[in-house]
């Protein structure tokens, strides 16, 4: 009942801010109905605590040979805490959208608090069949979203490539299911084969952009600081989560450290990326996948809570960053909170991220160290911009949404670190926390002084042609698009041409007699 509450006030919120725009556009009072809903929702899902794990069971879907499980919802320790980011996040989003260029913006804010609801679903999700309606849903936003938002034909492509990658993820994840089904066990996360689970990796890494790497692409758009911050952060933290129902029983195969050696160069380049890049939107993708590497890293070394904790250090402590848009010399300083929080620091966060259960890792730390402390840096960097706006309104109740917002997201990332889950306000490993942090202040005390340090100086950065920056994998899935493309063109105008029908008849002579064969 309680999980109910939360995703009815959701969309209830949503859905009223729409009616309210479609049959009252002269109604003044839209920020407040959205601000009143996200903070509703947000404080119900504290009450979660009272009776958590909480089980939510949908009636049986049909046949039910097919589907064995019908969609669950599952709240414990480990996807409370992402439901409790997501829903930050949407409150967050909603209270800084007063010091916004595009402020009103209706449908922004409904569309914010819609994806709050369904980034909750994901994130519950106790079996593939329901996480796939969560991730459909999301990927369909996503993709309607950026194809919006880009103009250029190549970017339309690269979004349709992404799209497709994201889609082949979830193809993995049904693929996982059938393997447990095939198996004898149950189609839900708490009992998943350990041949499942090798897909299961497989399929996040396909939606979060490791396995293989995604080089990102720049869209220019009005709701890109708000909604798509919303959009990206919700679309990472719903891939995320699966990273903790990964069977440790997987983890045993002998591929297991080839894939982490590839996860940590891949953590060590977007950190690179993150560090240099110049504007922190553009940025963004980089903290994204830099993050996310750190998070499977962490379930690779069979450490799920490490990888939860990495994975509410991307979403609140990216959606901090994102959603800072105005000059304010307080704000910036509790910033740093936000950088501590993501420290790996003990009683913090990430204090636990560190931590591994197995022996495969040993020597990886000298690629992810280096990644961690160039995040840390970027962050710190981002943090203390100079490109930021100033409040256009000087309302009272303006100027103080937009700072309660950032605190509402602070507040959160420290207050997780003491109560996020059991075994929270850890000592960690330490040792990492404290070379990491000494790396990073020593990268920072040196980056105005050697100006081969300095991202905005350095000579091999070629902002005006960020297209150039590709890889080997990027260019053969771009050629396979292109490949398949002519082909289907190709294939598309014989049927569609004189010989169409003749084409039709033959294959139709053809199925029959393979359908013959089969009678006799």
């Amino acid at each position: 009942m309680l999980i109910i509450i939360t995703i009815a006030i959701f969309f209830i919120s949503a859905l009223a801010l729409l009616l309210l725009r479609l049959f009252n556009p002269d109604f003044r009072y839209l920020w407040l109905v959205a601000a009143i809903g996200a903070f509703l929702a947000w404080l119900s899902v504290f009450f979660w605590q009272l009776k958590m794990p909480i089980l939510l069971a949908l009636p049986a879907w049909q046949p039910e040979s097919l589907f064995i499980n019908s969609p669950t919802l599952l709240a414990d320790e480990l996807s409370w805490a992402y439901a409790y980011s997501l829903a930050t996040l949407a409150l967050g989003v909603i209270f800084t959208a007063v010091a916004r260029e595009n402020f009103p913006s209706t449908p922004a804010w409904a569309g914010t608090l819609a994806l709050g609801a369904v980034g909750i679903l994901a994130v519950l999700a106790e079996n593939p069949l329901t996480l796939v309606i969560a991730w459909s849903a999301i990927d369909l936003a996503e993709l309607s979203t950026l194809l919006t938002s880009v103009r250029e034909k190549k970017q339309r492509e690269h979004v349709v490539i992404s799209f497709s990658t994201r889609i082949l993820g979830t193809g993995f994840l049904l693929w996982a299911g059938m393997v447990s089904m095939t198996e004898g066990t149950s189609q839900n996360f708490l009992t998943a084969s350990q041949s499942a689970g090798i897909y299961m990796l497989i399929a996040a890494g396909l939606r979060l952009g490791i396995l293989p790497m995604h080089i990102p692409f720049k869209t220019e758009s009005a709701l890109r600081r708000g909604y798509e911050t919303m959009l990206r952060l919700t679309a990472a933290a719903s891939s995320l989560i699966l990273l903790a129902h990964i069977p440790q029983e997987s983890l045993q195969s002998p591929i297991i450290p080839y894939l982490l050696g590839i996860i940590s160069l891949t953590a060590l380049y977007s950190a690179w990326m993150w560090f240099q890049t110049k504007k922190t939107l553009d940025a963004r993708p980089y903290w994204m996948l830099g993050m996310a590497s750190l998070a499977l890293s962490a379930t690779l070394r069979a450490n799920p809570v490490g990888s939860v904790a990495w994975g509410v250090a991307l979403v609140l402590g990216g959606g901090v960053l994102f959603l800072s848009s105005v000059e304010n010399k307080w704000l910036n300083r509790l910033l740093l909170g936000s950088l501590i929080a993501t420290s790996t620091l003990p009683l913090t966060l990430t204090a636990t991220a560190w931590e591994s259960n197995t022996s495969q890792w040993a020597g990886y730390w000298i690629i992810l160290l280096p990644a961690h402390v160039l995040l840390l840096t970027g962050y710190f960097r981002h943090a203390q911009r100079k490109d930021k706006g100033t409040f256009k309104s000087h309302n009272r109740f303006t100027l103080l949404a937009y700072p309660l917002g950032i605190g509402i997201m602070l507040f959160s990332l420290i207050l997780l670190g003491f109560w996020g889950w059991e075994g929270s306000a850890s000592l960690g490993a330490w040792q990492f926390a404290l070379a990491s942090l000494f790396l990073t202040a020593l990268v920072i005390w040196f980056l105005p002084r050697i100006n081969t340090f300095v991202p905005l100086q350095a000579h091999w950065i070629t902002e005006t042609k960020p297209q150039k920056r590709k890889t080997f994998i990027y260019d053969f899935s771009l050629s396979l698009y292109y490949f398949l493309r002519e082909g289907f063109k190709k294939i598309t105008n014989i049927f569609e041409g004189d010989g169409g029908i003749l084409w039709a008849l033959l294959i139709i002579i053809l199925f029959a007699s393979l359908l013959a064969e089969g009678i006799r």
